[in-house]
């Protein structure tokens, strides 16, 4: 390839990778549904894309490289406050008893769908007992189940990464060269990376501590070291440098000795770049005619993986545990496969081709095993989650946050229309009030918790279930508090400022990385000026709902009344508040 084709090809690369994820979120798909796709287009389809000719020997190296990555984010994301003791038993069987019978009933399988010699079954089966953070955790996040089944899925699907992708290389060894010993090999990896990692982790650490590190330095000194770990382990023993960036990864995220909150914006900014860049690569090169000829064989497989297999794996591991049948069978219907199982299939599919051993079928069955069972569990999981009443109550959860005397009135008139509301408070003392006013309210608690690090559990999980943010106060403290907190999580567009606290006309001021960033307030869309409203408010005004059935049939509000926030039938928010005539189910808040 020329200089030019090579830089064409590097930029589709890059530029599908983070287009394709920003797509997939708007429209609440996993990434991977329009990443795969997209990069046999562009790759066995158009030639636009040739990662050998464009990587070479290197393009391993950097896949291997990205996943250890993966892991060392997915490994900074756990929280041992999650492993309640039926989580941690649940966990320990899906790694161990669940994998022993995803391989087992998965090389049987593979033998009579495919006919082909057992220990390529049985390497291919190995590959396919992967699950993976980057395609369960935005499935999660759609699908939104009640704790503990989401931690135990997460757990589960961080572990068995790097445990499928050892199970793997000890087969190809044993195929490669008969004299080996997998289950030694299996063992000394483990014990290599997760060594390997606590080493990493306490450099890390001691260094932090020792005020050595300039704090704008911090994230990427942990980046580092989270490097050096993934890197020392796959020289010493392949796949070791997965097992080390799980737990390098595992002890940043839950010590206390340092601040790690730097870390979890930089892994969150260079997982989808990372994730984006891998999957379009190893996409573009698979044979597409190889994957017509196998289709049938992959639908074969995976009905018996999603229907057969993981159902017995789910029933297995949860028995006698405490957990309900709903969450029993929610954790039987969820085991997609990602970007381990495609790596290892890839890199895989060379050492075969260099061993002189055929096996055509290798990677056209696993991505579309990947394709299948991701389509499949991100279609099915929010569904299946509400069918078993097993997900958090509103979909769109939304919140209020301030000191403002009117807020109880708004929450009262969001709860009318239907709103799953939450209410957080700016002192301690004012919680017990709200609660006994408001009983309704999924959630209230004290401001100052959502910017401590260690916020308890039940603040964390309201975290994770909101969607929308009404910040009610005057105090730009209190502003930069919930900014802090959710800014990065909800985006400016779901953050609604109500209040005086202005720098100039409509704007407001954030803070982020030490530069000010003016965002309008949505009122000013509206086509009001927000201090009209607040002087409405101040004078005695508060707020209600009003649907079909109390506004005027031409539309618009009834006399005496400011359209505020359009409720949607689907428990959405409309910003700015249309005032067209309202549909069943419905609602408009409006400033009486």
């Amino acid at each position: 390839m020329s200089g030019d084709q090579i830089l064409l090809g590097l930029g589709l690369i890059i530029g599908l990778g983070i287009s394709l994820q920003w797509l997939a979120r708007t429209i609440k798909i996993p990434g991977i549904i329009l990443l795969l796709p997209a990069g046999m287009i562009v790759g066995p389809v158009l030639g636009l894309v040739k990662p050998f000719e464009i990587f070479g020997d290197s393009l391993f190296p950097i896949v291997t490289l990205g996943v250890g990555i993966l892991l060392l984010k997915g490994g900074f994301e756990l929280r041992i406050r999650d492993l309640k003791p039926n989580v941690s038993k649940a966990v320990w069987r899906l790694v161990t008893v669940g994998v022993l019978i995803t391989l087992t009933l998965g090389t049987l399988a593979i033998l009579i769908i495919l006919k082909v010699p057992f220990i390529l079954a049985l390497l291919l089966a190995s590959i396919l007992v992967v699950s993976g953070p980057t395609v369960v955790g935005p499935i999660l996040q759609f699908a939104r189940p009640k704790e503990p089944v989401g931690s135990v899925l997460m757990w589960e699907g961080i572990i068995i990464d790097p445990i499928g992708a050892s199970l793997g290389v000890a087969v190809l060894s044993y195929i490669i060269s008969p004299n080996a010993f997998p289950l030694l090999d299996i063992f000394l990896t483990i014990i290599t990376g997760i060594i390997i990692g606590l080493v990493a982790a306490g450099l890390y650490l001691a260094a932090e501590r020792s005020r050595r590190i300039p704090p704008n330095l911090s994230a990427l000194v942990a980046f580092m070291f989270g490097i050096i770990a993934i890197v020392s382990g796959e020289l010493i023993l392949q796949e070791a440098g997965l097992f080390a960036a799980v737990t390098m990864g595992l002890i940043v995220g839950n010590q206390r000795l340092a601040p790690a909150k730097g870390i979890e914006e930089f892994t969150e900014t260079i997982e989808p770049l990372i994730l984006g860049i891998i999957f379009v690569m190893l996409a573009a090169l698979v044979d597409l005619n190889a994957m017509g000829t196998y289709l049938v064989s992959a639908l074969l497989l995976v009905g018996i993986y999603v229907l057969i297999v993981r159902p017995l794996v789910g029933l297995v591991a949860t028995r006698g545990l405490g957990f309900d049948w709903a969450q029993r069978i929610f954790i039987g219907a969820m085991a997609p496969r990602g970007i381990v199982a495609a790596a290892t299939a890839s890199l895989f599919s060379i050492s075969l081709l260099k061993a002189g051993i055929n096996f055509p079928h290798l990677m056209p069955m696993v991505f579309l095993v990947i394709i299948f069972t991701v389509a499949i569990y991100g279609l099915s999981a929010p569904i299946l989650a509400r069918k078993l009443k097993i997900s958090q109550p509103g979909m769109d959860t939304l919140a209020v946050m301030g000191d403002q005397p009117w807020i109880t009135s708004l929450t009262n008139a969001l709860h009318k229309a239907g709103c799953s509301v939450m209410l957080v408070a700016p002192e301690e003392e004012n919680v017990e009030k709200i609660k006994s006013e408001l009983p309704y309210v999924t959630y209230t608690g004290p401001m100052a918790q959502l910017a401590d690090e260690d916020i308890i559990d039940e603040v964390h999980e309201f975290k994770n279930r909101l969607e929308w943010l009404i910040i009610a106060t005057d105090n730009p403290d209190r502003v930069k508090i919930v900014q802090d907190s959710f800014l990065r999580q909800l985006g400016y567009l779901s953050i609604i400022v109500f209040g005086r606290y202005r720098q100039k006309q409509d704007e407001i001021i954030f803070a982020k990385g030490g530069s000010d960033m003016l965002i309008n307030t949505p009122f000013g869309l509206f086509g009001r000026n927000q201090d009209e409203i607040l002087d409405f408010l101040d004078d005695g005004g508060g707020f209600d709902a009003i649907n079909a059935s109390t506004q005027p049939a031409e539309g618009g509000v009834p006399p005496g009344m400011k359209p505020f926030l359009r409720v949607l039938s689907n428990g959405k928010l409309a910003v700015p508040g249309d005032t067209s005539p309202l549909k069943e189910g419905e609602w408009l808040i409006v400033v009486r």
